[in-house]
């Protein structure tokens, strides 16, 4: 059976990181699409990723590639941001190539699964929690009785007219058991991270758990309704799919773990794992500030590591509290000198607007953020997702604005501040107090070593004026 998997067209750089400035960055291959993939790739069926969002592409050219290909049944999958996309895709292609089945899965199902049946007229199926096996089971039922099941779990489908929710599936506990991402779809050459964090390219995100095991933080998916069970690969698989990659010619991994560092035995299995392949390979992570340790990281620069993305939130102990982050600015300014210290470049993402800042507050997050001295530093505005905490406090203050105008828009305004200008003048001043001090431009000069990286300054550049002006 032929099956076409697809992103819709979405301005990443736009509505995804806020920019107005067209910068080649950010993109990265889509991961759940490569997992599905694999699994149908594995049952004998061929399959074709169109990764429209990176590719911007247009309607009209997914329609002429999938003409080419002459899929039998569709997959389309989106985030919330790029949801309006998504419905028009979906809407085109009914139109254009009727006949074909398409399914609809990823995280917008699970937060807003209504919206997603009033946007798309002629859906047939909607996919919800993790997709692998219940994707794989509703093409081998189209393939046996030439429709689309109506009791699958893990499914929203129609009856009598009236979409009803089946129950959820059960989450896979062994990831090993699951096949790696098809990595042999993707164009490697075409993706890149955010100017300045990257070392060499092609790099390749990876992922080698599933869930978060603090899930406590009223902002986070992980600790609200969508929230899924902790579960990682072992050591040996995560190097298992490295030499992958490395075969086709990737030579830097981003790991997008929500907390790649946490458990020293793990972390030092992996690395002595690596050392011990030969394999040389430059890395980045996600993680907490109270997970780690300097043994830990110490082992891990030694094996690779050089960046580490941390969650820093907040510059005011009360705001950590309120939003359960379970950090102390202590254990943030400790985390961060041992990292400096090591050589390990750290981007620090703070939330402005929290539920209880006040622009006085958002001040003292500005200047938490230069004293501490992190490498570079995203200024968002707060997002309530859909099932947590903070998203239903959101909706019952009446201060949640429209969500589809992107994430890094501002859709919550907290009654500290007076409107979303407010906001976002307090996001544009923090840009500006922390990338334009002088200490920061002469501590970056001295960085500049050859043209490779004086490229990606000026790219990081024009990114950071697309946020700040």
């Amino acid at each position: 059976m032929r099956i076409a998997l697809l992103t819709p067209p979405y301005d990443i750089m736009k509505k995804g990181y806020g920019s107005k400035k067209k910068v080649k960055g950010g993109l990265f291959p889509p991961l759940g699409l490569g997992y599905l993939a694999s699994v149908l790739i594995k049952d004998a069926h061929a399959v074709k990723i169109i990764d429209a969002s990176s590719y911007e592409y247009s309607n009209e050219q997914v329609r002429d590639l999938l003409e080419k290909f002459k899929p039998e049944l569709i997959g389309i999958s989106s985030v919330t941001s790029s949801a309006q996309e998504s419905y028009s895709l979906a809407n085109f292609l009914k139109e254009k190539m009727p006949g074909i089945p398409i399914i609809y899965g990823g995280p917008h199902v699970d937060c807003f699964p209504q919206t997603i049946f009033e946007g798309i007229k002629d859906l047939d199926l909607a996919v919800y929690g993790e997709g692998e096996v219940t994707f794989r089971e509703a093409v081998n039922f189209y393939l046996a009785n030439g429709k689309l099941p109506s009791n699958l779990p893990g499914t929203w489908a129609k009856s009598d007219g009236v979409w009803q929710k089946n129950p959820p599936t059960k989450p896979v506990i062994k990831l090993d058991d699951l096949p790696p991402p098809a990595y042999e779809l993707f164009d490697w050459k075409f993706y890149r991270p955010l100017p300045l964090q990257y070392k060499k390219l092609p790099t390749a995100n990876m992922i080698t758990s599933r869930g978060c095991p603090y899930g406590k933080c009223a902002f986070c998916n992980e600790a609200g309704r969508a929230g899924q069970l902790y579960r990682r690969h072992s050591p040996e698989r995560v190097l298992e799919e490295i030499k992958i990659l490395q075969k086709l010619g990737v030579k830097e991994i981003a790991f997008w773990d929500d907390n790649f560092l946490i458990g020293e035995d793990w972390v030092f299995k992996f690395c002595n794992l690596l050392d011990q392949s030969g394999i040389k390979i430059p890395w980045s992570v996600v993680a907490r500030v109270d997970t780690i340790s300097r043994p830990m990281l110490e082992r891990a620069v030694k094996s690779g590591l050089w960046n580490i993305f941390f969650g820093i939130e907040s510059g005011n102990q009360d705001l950590l509290d309120r939003i359960k982050k379970g950090t102390t600015l202590e254990q943030i300014r400790q985390a961060i000198k041992w990292c400096n210290e090591l050589g390990i470049d750290t981007r620090g993402s703070f939330m402005l607007a929290l539920p209880g800042e006040t622009p006085e507050k958002g001040i003292n997050t500005i200047k938490f953020a230069c004293d501490i001295d992190v490498t570079y530093a995203q200024f968002l505005p707060t997002h309530p997702d859909w099932g947590t905490e903070l998203y239903d406090d959101a909706i019952a203050s009446g201060r949640l604005v429209p969500m589809y105008q992107g994430r890094t828009s501002v859709t919550y305004v907290p009654d500290g501040y007076k409107s979303a200008d407010d906001v976002r003048k307090m996001q544009k001043l923090a840009y500006r107090k922390f990338y334009f001090r002088p200490f920061y431009f002469w501590k970056h000069l001295k960085r500049l070593g050859n043209l490779g990286k004086i490229m990606q300054y000026w790219d990081a550049f024009l990114y950071l004026m697309g946020i700040s002006t």
